[in-house]
């Protein structure tokens, strides 16, 4: 029933999102989409889980532009998830992004979950060179028990003082690259603030209201109940008093602006703009307190930035020109049949392919891929390097490492338990097959805690496991006693990824090569650049 429910809300959220856009469309003038700014007005435009779609960037500098003809107050701001996606940030760990955004004129962000992605050092690195203030308030440093950035800032525009806090996810810490935040002997040097998530916001509130915010701002990547967030920014504004407004990301929802109340009963704006650049969303602060927002299709809103536009076309120019490296005659499927979700759920033949990648080219037993490693298809026809980072832009290092078959099976029941819903952790593997049954629920140990400690019982989901004997290429049942050689992803392995469901194999084979290098090799030496028929169908 929640799988059905949250198909429900995003087909809904879909439908708002078609409503906004008509919207924006019909109020289309020759100055400026939708409804009048005057000059005291303050505007605010935000992005949110652009997720490297950069050519958004050129028409958010133009609108910036439009709006600063019509009064001097315009802020515009990200609310994460900007620097991982697509193949320019997956060369560049992010910096093409950073890039264009100082061109752009960001004046604040927050962090995504995805910006850890390639690493503190790289963070640091992006946040350095990034001309707007990175803001978050819950992401603290446990050796200095202080907040890694500053928590909030307060800008004027005219005589009104407009405070701005950022929030990012709490399962940040254990999604992405989770190894970042312990030492090397598994102690915590970091956190989130999962457990006071909303007093943490509301200290940081508190200090904008005292350096005389009359407006606070909750730039939030925090998401909502029905995309499984367990920290939602429905939640925080029940619990907090004093925002009058929130930006929110990561459940790549379109919200035009909806109300909520607060623990005090006031109502506070909540507004999303999508993903991947589909809309800049726009709040407007009028002269007699009262805000209001919108969002303006990219697809329909066609003027850009020249100087921006440059910038994004010298980096873009390189990848236009990779050659082909092989061909299909069908798509490589990364979403499901309506393309309103990942394939989270269910094996697919791009992440057969992936699988198969691994466990051909690294000579394991098995290969494994988690589906959230997964970020898009790949269409029927030529396919380039380009192609593949689209699909993989992460970079990950495939590592092997050996289990025991008990280990496998604790492992993979793990990673099935949420089907049919979406979760990011769902394995699509290689040289293991398996049945599986929806109408059963398995009991794991200390079922509350995030990560994963173990199965309880014999009452399980999946049956019938087997595993490919190399030698006689058929599928053998699996011996719980006997040992198996994985190859997957640093992330996986390495870096307690999915809530550590493939932690404590045996590493035998460290960093042997970029996720994307090992399925080119595979592709172009061992199925000769053509993606044989085997593929067509999905297979498990």
């Amino acid at each position: 029933m929640a799988y059905i429910c949250t198909k429900i809300n995003r087909a809904m959220n879909r439908i708002m999102c078609l409503f906004a856009s008509v919207a924006l469309v019909l109020s289309l003038t020759t100055a400026a989409f939708a409804r009048e700014v005057s000059n005291s007005d303050i505007v605010i435009l935000y992005d949110n889980d652009v997720h490297g779609r950069m050519e958004g960037y050129s028409k958010m500098s133009q609108l910036r532009k439009e709006m600063l003809r019509k009064t001097p107050n315009v802020c515009v701001v990200s609310l994460g998830d900007f620097a991982q996606g697509g193949p320019l940030c997956s060369v560049s760990h992010g910096q093409y992004a950073v890039d264009l955004m100082n061109r752009a004129g960001y004046d604040f962000i927050t962090l995504g979950n995805h910006e850890y992605d390639f690493g503190l050092e790289q963070l640091t690195q992006l946040t350095n060179s990034l001309h707007a203030k990175t803001l978050v308030c819950n992401y603290v440093s446990l050796e200095t028990n202080k907040a890694v950035y500053p928590t909030c800032a307060v800008r004027k525009f005219g005589d009104i003082c407009v405070g701005f806090v950022g929030v990012v996810t709490p399962v940040t810490k254990t999604s992405d690259s989770p190894m970042s935040f312990i030492d090397e002997n598994g102690n915590d040097i970091y956190s989130f603030c999962p457990n006071n998530l909303s007093k943490v916001v509301q200290q940081s509130v508190d200090e904008c209201r005292s350096l005389g915010a009359d407006y606070v701002v909750l730039l939030a990547h925090l998401g909502d109940k029905d995309y499984g967030c367990s920290a939602s920014s429905e939640d925080v504004i029940h619990n907090t008093s004093g925002i009058d407004l929130v930006l929110d990301g990561h459940a790549h929802l379109c919200w035009p602006g909806s109300r909520v109340a607060n623990a005090k009963g006031d109502s506070v704006l909540l507004c999303s703009s999508g993903y991947y650049f589909q809309n800049i969303g726009r709040v407007v602060i009028k002269s007699d307190g009262k805000m209001e927002s919108d969002l303006i299709s990219l697809k329909d809103y066609d003027r850009k930035d020249a100087y921006v536009e440059q910038l994004y076309a010298s980096f873009q120019s390189a990848f236009d020109k990779l050659p082909t490296l092989a061909t299909s005659a069908f798509d490589l499927a990364g979403f499901d049949e309506q393309h309103d979700t990942w394939d989270r759920n269910c094996q697919t033949n791009l992440g057969t392919l992936c699988a198969d990648a691994f466990r051909v080219m690294s000579r394991a037993d098995i290969g494994w891929i988690n589906a959230g490693g997964i970020r898009g298809s790949i269409a029927a026809g030529n396919i380039s390097f380009k192609d593949l980072l689209n699909a993989f832009p992460f970079e990950n290092q495939v590592c092997v490492c050996e289990y025991t078959g008990q280990q496998l099976l604790d492992a993979l029941e793990f990673g099935v338990r949420d089907a049919p819903a979406d979760n990011g952790g769902y394995p699509q593997v290689s040289g293991i097959v398996f049945d599986l049954d929806l109408s059963v629920k398995a009991k794991f140990v200390n079922p509350e805690s995030e990560n994963f400690s173990g199965v309880i019982g014999s009452t399980r989901r999946l049956s019938n496991v087997r595993v490919l004997n190399q030698k006689t290429m058929q599928y053998e049942p699996i011996k719980p006693d006997a040992r198996y050689t994985v190859a997957s992803i640093d992330y996986m392995l390495k870096n307690h990824g999915c809530n550590g469901m493939l932690d404590g194999g045996t590493l035998i084979g460290d960093d042997r090569m970029i996720d994307t290098q090992l399925i080119e090799e595979y592709i172009t030496q061992r199925l000769n650049g053509v993606i044989s028929e085997d593929y067509r169908k999905i297979k498990r």
